[in-house]
């Protein structure tokens, strides 16, 4: 990596790191191109040959936190899941494979979506965010055949109620500071799913 290249990605990295610290201060509105400068120390001309202005600089963080799942979920599906398998069992197995691993990336990432998801970041972050989560999770239950075939309700229907479960879970938890292990967590999703289903473990 070039001199050049490395010290692009630090003041990127020092840019949007300033922000957050704004945005956990502030609402997003409110926020000034002077003020995140002023707080990261570099002049305006400085922001600007990163970005065009702070929707810009909120718009590429808010995309590589989405596309960073997407690639996330698709390395778990790569590693995790066997799609000739069409056990029922096997496919519970797969999904708190999924949720656990789901709930550690949000762990690592939980200081930016705690912002990301409070009234100091941009409107319509939890849409976007359960817009992509959904088509993962759609591709996740087209490839598992038996499942697809005997889902007796519309999958866009299917696909809201779960997804805003599990979103709904995140943001509780991370509204409560992370208080509990990514596997605990999983453990939770799963047993709320199968009370719902008048199961047990």
């Amino acid at each position: 990596m070039s001199i050049y290249i490395e010290k692009n990605r630090k003041t990127k990295k020092l840019i949007q790191d300033t922000f957050l610290r704004l945005l956990d201060e502030k609402s997003f509105e409110s926020i000034t191109i002077g003020d995140i400068a002023k707080a990261a120390q570099i002049n305006r001309g400085t922001f600007y040959l990163h970005y065009y202005d702070k929707y810009n600089l909120l718009e590429q963080m808010e995309q590589q936190l989405i596309e960073d799942l997407g690639k996330h979920i698709d390395e778990l599906q790569a590693r995790y899941f066997d799609t000739d398998n069409n056990q029922a069992d096997a496919f519970q197995v797969e999904q708190e494979h999924l949720a656990n691993m789901l709930f550690s990336f949000i762990k690592m990432h939980a200081s930016m979506l705690k912002i990301f998801l409070s009234d100091h970041g941009r409107a319509g972050f939890h849409i976007r965010f359960k817009e992509a989560f959904s088509e993962k999770v759609r591709i996740n239950i087209e490839r598992n055949k038996q499942f697809f075939n005997q889902l007796n309700v519309p999958i866009d229907y299917f696909l809201s109620f779960i997804t805003s479960a599990f979103l709904g879970l995140i943001e509780q938890w991370v509204q409560n500071n992370l208080d509990k292990s990514p596997q605990e967590m999983t453990e939770l999703y799963i047993n709320i799913i199968l009370f719902i289903q008048g199961k047990e473990r």
